[in-house]
């Protein structure tokens, strides 16, 4: 555990030195989306430029040295044997992930696991830091969050899914900006890696719907309705995913009551602050942007989701492109908190207090959990000190 004390220690306070590139203004003409800088950049901009760098290794060394880390880590290995001999009757991977295995292997010359976990390794942080530095309205807040809601911990199992997580994040730009075809070119791209990204195509433009509260009604009585037909769409579910058929993650369905509590909690943080005198300025100044008013849906859409279809087992990697807005919506309602007054900035540095003690919190509970078999974090390994066992090809030839 005190590797990851010290990557989490060392990340933060790098992340604190960080500062956004530019205004986050999506519909504003191209001249004005950026601080352009004719005689070069300042001492501030060079500074975050060095921090992000230094981060990014921060971030990539300790997951690029594990090894036999992660509850994974042993079946994807097994995958890459598989995918470099062919057999891909006994693999569930994507063209586009079997193509990078191979890329890999071939220039390897030797079963070179280790280089395929470090690429991927280095992009997924590299997409989550070029996603945060673009589009966060408060980098160190974000990025705080993003760590304390093992986001990048929880990235050393499933690679592949965290890899089209990240890309999703960041292509996020291009669907607020109105730029729906390099969006969907992306997630079509990404999908090559891990399909399940492709109910993002559905998900992310009801998010971007004119919602009203009969809608939200209607909502709920189609989650009900889901809920009650779960026979049918746990048989969706097989078909989608058949490596679950006959499996025990059938059976493993059930609410994931920290992911209701986190989302029911961000959508009343923001309802709160429309319950307040000045709340109408409140929250407009919230959602001032159409990327906010997204963010809030996604909440609606994820609460819903881990509520009326908690009985999918997968339904968590689904949930996570929505929940993943909350790194940039909790800052952004933070931002949009008055502080003319003495009692306002109180309330907000009550508010900032009041999120930070939520994430620590959540982060403890992550770290607790992190020995048990569903994400074998603990002990962290590296094949600097430590053998790979052998893997299940190995035994069978």
């Amino acid at each position: 555990m005190i590797v990851y004390l010290i990557v989490t220690g060392l990340a933060l306070l790098l992340a604190s030195q960080v500062r956004r590139r530019a205004p986050l203004e999506y519909a504003a003409p191209a001249s004005r989306c950026g601080l352009r800088l004719r005689g070069g950049i300042s001492r501030q901009d060079a500074l975050s430029r060095l921090c992000l760098a230094l981060l990014f290794s921060v971030l990539v060394i300790p997951e690029a040295l594990r090894v036999n880390t992660g509850n994974d880590y042993a079946k994807y290995v097994d995958f890459f044997h598989n995918i470099d001999s062919g057999a891909y009757d006994y693999v569930a991977t994507e063209f586009g992930f079997n193509a990078v295995v191979r890329a890999i292997y071939s220039l390897s010359g030797f079963e070179n696991y280790l280089l395929v976990f470090a690429v991927f390794a280095a992009l997924t942080a590299g997409f989550f830091l070029l996603a945060m530095r673009e589009q966060a309205e408060n980098f160190p807040l974000t990025f705080f969050l993003f760590m304390m809601f093992g986001y990048y911990f929880q990235s050393y199992n499933t690679v592949r899914y965290y890899f089209v997580l990240a890309v999703v994040l960041w292509a996020l730009r291009f669907l607020l900006d109105g730029r729906i075809a390099y969006f969907v070119l992306v997630v079509l791209a990404a999908a090559s890696f891990h399909k399940s990204v492709l109910i993002v195509l559905v998900l992310y433009p009801l998010a971007l719907l004119p919602w009203r509260t009969w809608m939200l009604w209607a909502l709920a009585l189609l989650g009900g309705a889901v809920y009650a037909t779960k026979g049918f769409w746990l048989a969706v579910a097989v078909k989608l995913y058949p490596s679950y058929a006959g499996t025990e993650f059938l059976a493993s369905g059930g609410i994931s009551w920290s992911n209701v509590v986190r989302c029911a909690a961000v959508i009343g943080f923001a309802w709160l602050l429309r319950g307040r005198e000045n709340a109408p300025a409140v929250f407009s100044a919230a959602l001032r942007f159409r990327r906010n008013r997204f963010y809030y849906y996604c909440e609606i859409e994820a609460l819903f989701l881990y509520v009326f279809a908690s009985f999918i087992p997968f339904i968590s990697r689904i949930g996570y492109y929505l929940t993943i807005t909350q790194i940039f919506f909790l800052p952004e309602l933070l931002c949009s908190m008055p502080e003319g007054t003495a009692a306002e900035r109180r309330r907000k540095k009550a508010a900032a207090a009041l999120v930070v003690a939520a994430a620590l919190l959540y982060f403890v509970m992550l770290l607790r959990k992190m020995p048990d078999e569903t994400i074998k974090l603990l002990p962290y390994k590296s094949f600097l000190f430590h053998e790979m066992p052998a893997i299940w090809s190995d035994v069978n030839r």
